[in-house]
């Protein structure tokens, strides 16, 4: 009996902090997966260099998307996955990451994020996306002369 007690509380010692953390850990879920796609744009750029690439944010349905600079209103279709590149962190394959809100962004004044044919940015200065879970927030910073993107801290 008492080694079951023994493990059983080695067992809930292990299991608490994993619940504890859980906006600390959906949140660097999804900054991880937003930087992933901000690479997989600006890839995208790089190799269609006559229809670039860009992530179009939707504040008020709280997604963003991939698409075409031709038309930016349908999001491309993902590789992976065949279905419309579309990012919305309650739903579809980012469905775990439940609570997680896309909080403000900085792209130069509009809610689009397009990536040249370098790989550049369209826009001279640093974006900025910031994500929240509960009261924690991370902000991914891309630069405008690379197009490479950093994860922050959690705040």
């Amino acid at each position: 009996m008492m080694t079951v007690v023994i493990v059983m509380a080695i067992a809930a010692a292990l299991a608490v902090p994993m619940f504890s953390n859980t906006a600390s850990t959906k949140l660097q879920g999804a900054a991880s997966m937003l930087a992933a796609d901000l690479a997989f744009a600006q890839i995208e750029s790089i190799s269609h260099s006559d229809d670039l690439r860009m992530l179009v944010f939707d504040n008020t349905n709280d997604t963003y998307h991939i698409a075409a600079t031709t038309d930016p209103a349908t999001p491309i279709t993902n590789p992976l996955t065949k279905r419309p590149y579309l990012i919305d962190y309650d739903t579809s394959a980012a469905g775990s990451l439940t609570g997680v809100t896309i909080n403000t962004y900085d792209l130069n004044g509009d809610d689009q994020l397009i990536f040249g044919i370098y790989g550049q940015l369209d826009q001279p200065t640093a974006a900025t996306i910031t994500l929240e879970c509960e009261t924690l927030t991370v902000t991914i910073t891309t630069d405008p002369n690379t197009g490479e993107s950093t994860i922050g801290a959690i705040n």
